[in-house]
């Protein structure tokens, strides 16, 4: 038994070398944006002018408003309703209408009738609704709001599903985000995200592990954009059982530690 503790020290070096060379490649697999390059960082930036535009399908709140109210009129869509609170007298508010942009790019609009939106972002079609609506009223005011800007996250998250956003500028880390982020087992690399524009489906591949992310046409998500995590059974026997293995190794080196001592001293 001496021979063997005589080479324990030695033993024990090449284990904690090992598992620090398998813990360095298990980072390289598992962090975000390692690449700190100077070229990198002076590229973050770049793409962050990128505005998503209306297309057909997309649900737009629409307001219009205006110190003429008599003229606006016209343009609002008003529901009857009851008030309890004045002798069950009826008033007229204001409904929540929502217009779905159609396959030829329009929205039926009142008064205006077929107004083509498709292609404009949402400032532009704010603006181009104003300029018709002026033709009828005096100094008009026009909200817009994108109420489907939907994403939907597969494979290899905590919490896969769809998601609505809130912003019309998400990224995919905003969507992974709200998936619940990447499970050990995912490959970072390799990030599928499939898009349709003008009827025909295009695939981007994102590395999240390179700052370039920040350059690819898919880091800015569109409306319906699916975003898929392919598994790697490697991360997840590297993250997972590793850690496991570590835990349950650490207390029995220390006993090895001990006996080696007391025996060296003996």
């Amino acid at each position: 038994m001496l021979p063997l503790l005589k080479h324990l020290p030695k033993v024990l070096l090449i284990f904690l070398i090992g598992t620090s060379m398998t813990s360095c490649k298990l980072r390289e697999k598992l962090v975000y944006l390692q690449d700190n390059s100077a070229d990198s960082l002076a590229t973050i930036g770049q793409n962050m002018t990128y505005v998503p535009v209306l297309r057909t399908d997309d649900l737009l709140l629409i307001q219009v408003g205006g110190q003429d109210q008599e003229a606006l009129a016209a343009f609002q869509f008003y529901s009857s309703s009851a008030n309890q609170m004045n002798n069950a007298q009826n008033t007229q508010v204001t409904a929540s209408i929502t217009y779905l942009i159609d396959q030829n790019g329009n929205i039926n609009f009142p008064v205006l009738g077929f107004v083509k939106l498709a292609g404009l972002t949402r400032l532009e079609a704010t603006v181009k609704l104003q300029e018709l609506i002026s033709a009828y009223v005096e100094a008009p005011v026009v909200n817009i709001q994108l109420k489907n800007f939907r994403v939907t996250v597969l494979g290899q998250v905590k919490n896969p599903g769809s998601f609505v956003l809130n912003s019309e500028r998400a990224t995919i880390l905003d969507a992974l985000g709200l998936a619940g982020d990447l499970d050990l087992s995912a490959i970072r690399k390799n990030i599928l995200v499939i898009r349709e524009i003008s009827g025909k489906r295009i695939e981007y591949r994102l590395d999240l592990t390179k700052k370039d992310v920040y350059e690819s046409p898919a880091f800015f998500l569109a409306q319906n954009d699916v975003i898929y995590v392919e598994p790697n059974g490697g991360a997840r026997f590297q993250g997972q059982n590793l850690q496991n293995y570590t835990q349950v190794l650490t207390p029995l080196i220390s006993i090895f530690l001990s006996l080696y001592t007391i025996i060296s001293i003996n």
